[in-house]
């Protein structure tokens, strides 16, 4: 059914006469007529009684009803695009990694909803290498994800530049020689995390062969880990700056190359975007108009 032929159909029911509705809709009559036959053909009714004035028949009463609400929905969807509206229906598929999303979305997000609280959002956490493929396949709408360079074919925004820090028990109160690190396994999450990838990079930086890496799915199972002794780890400096006092840590700066990487926000390219989409993705670019060089 075309939205043209529910309207000149609704004129009719409204005006009660052919004439009328035509007027009503600045066009002639035989377009009306021509409109509300095809309605008829392709439901298998008769919608109007063809009096003086024109009555609704009981199938007409009853596509009166769908009209009405289908012309209010399509109203409604071209206000929306127009003007930018928040949809409250719409949910923003949002994804990021685990660290980003423990240390630096809470109070972003808080912001966001304080500005927008009718903006849905849903977050899922993943690796980078996930996320990527994931906002690539419309499966998530945006996402938070660390590299060191611009993704080309994705809209990438530089939000945070995060500063990598080797994570060991408290009993190790030097930076571990090149033996040490040699023989030490490294906690990390599952492959396609960057932070997971940086361990590879920070022991080529130091001529050590790659280590045995033991996958964690969580924050804190990999601090545990460490706590305990099972191992070392790479880590947002950011994240430990906020838990220092409740763990039982040895912290060592890093100053290669391999210990900072960018957290971009990524998309799909702009002319994709609903409006809610919108709305979040300027709200961050707010956020961060000083962007990270």
């Amino acid at each position: 059914m075309l939205l043209k032929s529910l309207e000149f159909f609704l004129a009719v029911a409204e005006s009660g006469s052919f004439s009328l509705a035509a007027q009503k809709m600045y066009t002639v009559q035989s377009n009306i007529t021509s409109h509300v036959k095809k309605l008829e053909e392709e439901l298998g009714v008769i919608l109007f009684n063809r009096n003086n004035p024109v009555t609704l028949t009981n199938a007409g009463q009853q596509l009166h009803s769908y009209a009405v609400q289908m012309i209010a929905l399509h109203n409604k969807a071209k206000k929306i695009f127009q003007e930018g509206d928040i949809d409250p229906n719409e949910t923003i598929r949002l994804g990021s990694m685990e660290t980003t999303a423990a240390i630096r979305l809470p109070q972003l997000l808080n912001q966001c909803m304080q500005q927008y609280p009718n903006l849905p959002i849903e977050l899922q956490t993943h690796p980078t290498r996930y996320l990527l493929s994931a906002v690539q396949q419309g499966e998530v709408d945006c996402a938070f994800v660390a590299s060191k360079y611009l993704i080309p074919e994705l809209y990438s925004l530089p939000v945070w530049q995060e500063q990598l820090v080797l994570v060991c028990p408290k009993q190790q109160t030097h930076f571990p020689d090149v033996a040490k690190l040699a023989k030490t396994r490294f906690i990390a999450f599952r492959q396609g995390c960057s932070y997971r990838h940086a361990i590879e990079l920070f022991l080529n930086d130091h001529s050590v062969p790659p280590s045995q890496i033991m996958e964690m799915g969580s924050l804190d199972g990999i601090v545990s880990c460490v706590e305990l002794g099972v191992g070392f780890a790479l880590l947002p400096k950011s994240y430990l700056n906020k838990v220092v006092e409740k763990v039982s840590l040895t912290c060592f700066e890093l100053n290669t190359e391999s210990a900072h990487f960018i957290t971009y926000l990524v998309a799909q390219s702009p002319e994709t975007w609903g409006t809610n989409l919108k709305q979040f993705i300027h709200f961050i670019e707010q956020q961060f108009e000083l962007k990270v060089a």
